[in-house]
């Protein structure tokens, strides 16, 4: 009756069945908090024509408030929640035959709209299947009120992309993937339009870790990893049934993007159709850390031109000829591949009868 020309000062009372998907979320001052959708939305103006009132914001997200009793609502307390709340009305819970107070959906820290809250709205629409999980993922999301990047997130196994094995270490197995979404990261923001993170680094390179129990994942756990990478989040391997980390691409050995992750992330993109050969030039580059020169290459024979034979060796049959491209010199981030010099450089060819020569004896005694 004062909400005279003032909407807003107006309460309402809410039948309980204009609210679902109703999750439990903390517990405050005055009692249990609950996140909900309101299936009406709030008030608007006056809608002369169905006289009734125009709403909007149907299906919104609203957080409710138990009372311990009613005699906590007087005035006095009505304007203290509304120093940091918009109060939209009272409902009644059937079961628990309590009142409560239909609150906007904030952060209770913040006071405001924050990273927590939208993590929070999207709680009911992913699981790893795992309680425990869940409830650690929610408390990285819960704690994110102003810098995403301290979020874990469940992520879909079908998410990544050319999964391949690259090793083996004290917590399992290690596998480079491509992430198609791309992490959160400190340029990421909540896209209003469409109500969801917006993301860069689409189809980025990941580790994905292998855990043998879920009950490594604790706080003291996370933070050991995080010394060392950036920890996205968790997925799940269905063929091996076992969870995983996701954490960013670096080398185990210097801590950082080296040459041997350039190289690494190439390997799906060249085969000499021999896996001892693939494996022998592999080890070479996943050892060429700060060294490109240590490292061996898959060269197509389409590269070279002008091939004559000039000779015969206890090895094999050798040629001279031109290598178009020439040698790797360092890794152009720019162009996302090895800057080369020596274009049209003269090498020689040397057959070899078996690949039982490919040695590192071998290799080391033709580099001498």
């Amino acid at each position: 009756l004062s909400a005279h020309n003032d909407i807003n000062k107006a309460l309402e009372w809410i039948p309980y069945d204009k609210f679902h998907n109703i999750k439990r979320i903390a517990k405050g001052e005055f009692g249990k908090i609950y996140i909900a959708n309101w299936i009406d939305g709030r008030i608007d103006k006056w809608d002369f024509e169905n006289q009734n009132w125009k709403r909007d914001n149907h299906n919104m997200f609203v957080n409710l408030k138990s009372l311990n009793t009613p005699n906590n609502l007087t005035l006095e307390f009505i304007n203290k929640i509304k120093i940091d709340h918009e109060f939209y009305g009272i409902t009644r819970d059937p079961k628990k035959k309590n009142y409560m107070m239909v609150l906007n959906n904030i952060c209770e820290e913040c006071n405001k709209i924050c990273n927590s809250i939208y993590f929070q709205r999207n709680f009911e629409n992913w699981t790893s299947d795992n309680g425990d999980i869940d409830k650690f993922i929610q408390d990285t999301q819960l704690s994110a009120h102003n810098d995403v990047n301290k979020a874990l997130e469940w992520i879909p196994d079908d998410k990544f992309h050319n999964i391949k094995h690259i090793a083996k270490d004290e917590f399992g197995e290690t596998y480079i993937a491509n992430w198609i979404d791309g992490n959160l990261s400190y340029r990421s923001y909540w896209d209003h339009a469409n109500q969801n993170w917006k993301r860069d680094n689409r189809n980025m390179f990941v580790n994905l870790k292998s855990l043998n129990t879920p009950e490594t994942f604790t706080l003291e756990f996370i933070n050991n990893i995080k010394i060392d990478h950036e920890f996205y989040g968790i997925t799940w391997d269905p063929k091996k049934k076992n969870y995983m980390m996701v954490l960013n691409n670096i080398c185990e050995e210097c801590h950082k993007i080296c040459n041997s992750i350039y190289f690494q992330r190439n390997f799906k993109n060249w085969t000499s159709d021999n896996d001892d050969i693939d494996k022998f030039i592999q080890n070479t580059q996943l050892s060429a850390h700060n060294d490109v020169k240590n490292a061996l290459e898959w060269i197509p024979y389409d590269k070279f031109h002008n091939i004559n034979h000039i000779a015969k060796d206890e090895v094999g049959e050798i040629y001279i000829t031109n290598w178009i491209d020439g040698n790797m010199h360092y890794w152009n981030y720019v162009n996302q591949n090895w800057k080369r010099k020596n274009h049209n450089m003269f090498v020689n060819l040397k057959s070899l009868n078996t690949t039982e020569n490919l040695t590192l004896e071998f290799i080391n005694k033709n580099r001498s």
